[in-house]
């Protein structure tokens, strides 16, 4: 069984037809009208964002989503990973820094960025600076207004929908302060583009940045949050991508179907994308039905979803095809099976390997805190985890990497300080690597635990050269 994980993406480049797809569930993620997206590292926030900003992935998707007309958009980004490094409109961080440093309001900020974006579409010359953009829009806010019109009109009478799309915010500065600020901003501007028919701006939010309740503290924020989607992979999208990518290699495509036993490839094909009792039963022949010699310790078609998921129970693409692909490389591969249940565990043990080196892009604090917590047996309270991070001084060495590498602290500890190692904990929780079963119990799942050398009664064994 031959699976490519694949690697992060970012909202830029564009995706390759063969690399999409496009669970119905996602269906919100994608709709111009629903304008804040959240969703945790790796379930695809930047995916989607190329998928929208780019012309021939937005019309493919566009078949799988028809009441959202993605064929009748026209997309760009606002901000992203590499906003400055391409031709896009999107300001680069040093750019935004200069006009905060400048007194420029955020609001202010990210309507130049979508005048800029518009600038043959609204009826008249736009400055090229976004200095000089800001500076007119705020001397002539009634010809900013009226040239807005102009061109949700023009949009609207060719029955189409302009999207303004805005991914990894946290990207956004050096520091918190000003990544909040001008996270904040971009929501309130969002907010504020509701009132245009055909003009609309597309969010994709961090969850841990969601949480941040100081990030909607304006007037009407709370359409905001009451309207936000979250961007998550159940159990059945996952296997859904499995099959696809399964059916989409030669060398296994006709395997798949003769152990299915179907003479119909095209009608299994739809079925495996969406129904979990075909798929179900396919992995069992795949797989072997029991992590075990019976069902006492589950089925693996739940078994492998389940301990792959954060506190959350979300699983990401990555870890799920991570884990097959390690699973399928057992040494004691079985004969009557494609994988079985040790090959299964064993995937999960390089599964959370990768997971947190997918957290570790986005929090680079993470292995320190993590690696502070070895040995360490959950369910436990968690005056153990805090104990252990201040007997190993492990805030104190954050911060110390956090100057160094010029890299960001847990957003938490900035508003934390009397009490840093409980911050820590909130960081954890608000990513989905711990969970709080009460005030003095707390968990952590096997896809984090295991790569942290965690122990658990029952659970998955870290691997022997993590445990020493």
């Amino acid at each position: 069984m031959s699976l490519q994980p694949g690697s992060a993406h970012q909202a830029n480049e564009p995706l390759r037809p063969e690399q999409i797809f496009a669970p119905a569930a996602h269906v919100n993620a994608l709709d111009p009208q629903r304008f804040l997206v959240v969703g945790n590292r790796g379930v695809g926030k930047s995916f989607w964002s190329s998928v929208l900003t780019h012309e021939e992935t937005r019309v493919q998707v566009g078949a799988d989503y028809p009441r959202l007309n993605l064929g009748q958009i026209r997309a760009t980004l606002g901000f992203h990973e590499a906003a400055g490094k391409d031709e896009g409109p999107a300001p680069s961080p040093s750019s935004l820094a200069v006009l905060l440093r400048q007194g420029c309001e955020p609001f202010s900020i990210w309507r130049a960025v979508l005048f800029k974006a518009l600038s043959d579409d609204v009826g008249m010359q736009v400055p090229q600076a976004f200095s000089d953009i800001i500076a007119w829009l705020n001397a002539d806010t009634t010809g900013a207004e009226a040239a807005l019109r102009h061109a949700d009109a023009k949009f609207r009478a060719s029955n189409e929908t302009f999207l303004l799309v805005f991914d990894a915010l946290d990207r956004l500065g050096s520091d918190w302060e000003t990544i909040t600020s001008l996270t904040k901003g971009i929501l309130q501007f969002a907010l504020d583009m509701r009132g245009f028919r055909a003009l609309k701006a597309k969010v994709f939010l961090r969850t841990d940045q969601s949480k941040d309740d100081s990030l909607f503290r304006f007037a009407d924020a709370s359409k905001i949050r009451s309207s936000a989607v979250n961007l998550v992979w159940r159990r059945g999208e996952l296997f859904g991508l499995l099959y696809k990518s399964l059916i989409a290699k030669p060398e296994t495509c006709n395997a798949l179907y003769r152990l299915a036993g179907s003479d119909t490839p095209a009608d299994l094909s739809a079925t495996l994308m969406s129904d979990e009792n075909v798929q179900e039963e396919l992995f069992y022949r795949l797989a072997g039905e029991f992590m075990g010699a019976g069902p006492k310790r589950g089925r693996t078609y739940n078994w492998l979803y389940d301990h792959l998921a954060d506190t959350f129970g979300e699983t990401s693409p990555r870890s799920f095809l991570t884990a097959l692909q390690r699973a399928a490389a057992f040494a004691s591969a079985p004969r009557e099976t494609v994988i079985d249940h040790n090959g299964i565990r064993a995937g999960v043990q390089g599964a959370s390997r990768v997971r947190v080196d997918q957290l570790k892009e986005d929090y680079p604090w993470i292995d320190k805190v993590m690696n502070a917590l070895d040995g360490l047996e959950v369910p436990c309270d968690p005056g153990t985890f805090k104990r252990r991070w201040k007997d190993r001084h492990t805030i104190a060495g954050i911060r110390s990497d956090a100057i160094e590498d010029s890299s960001l602290l847990p957003l938490e500890i900035t508003t934390g300080r009397d009490d840093p190692e409980g911050a820590l904990l909130q960081a954890l929780g608000n990513i989905g690597v711990i969970e709080f079963r009460d005030l003095n119990r707390i968990n952590m799942p096997d896809i984090f635990r295991v790569e942290a050398g965690i122990k658990r009664r029952g659970g998955v064994r870290p691997p022997v050269s993590r445990r020493g």
